[in-house]
């Protein structure tokens, strides 16, 4: 019986397998670095349902291929000039 449930799992694994190729995964560092955001920003943005990510384990899991110029300029903040204080 149990050796059955292995093997469905291993037929559910493949099969999921070959519908995402080559999907690449970043981490919580590397998007903190994409974005060049702090933790708390991440966090923030990740409990807003902004950016997608799947948590596996204690980590969380972002998508790559959602992540394109436009998104990220859409979700991050543009450094506005004007309102900087300057000696």
């Amino acid at each position: 019986m149990i050796m059955g449930e292995i093997a469905e799992i291993k037929a559910l694994l493949q099969s999921l397998h070959d519908k995402q190729p080559d999907e690449v995964l970043l981490d919580s560092h590397d998007m903190k670095k994409l974005l060049n955001i702090g933790d708390s920003t991440l966090l923030k943005l990740r409990k807003e349902g902004t950016i997608p990510c799947n948590k596996i384990g204690r980590k969380y899991y972002y998508p790559k291929n959602m992540f394109t110029q436009e998104f990220i300029k859409s979700i991050t903040k543009v450094d506005d000039g004007s309102k900087r204080f300057d000696d």
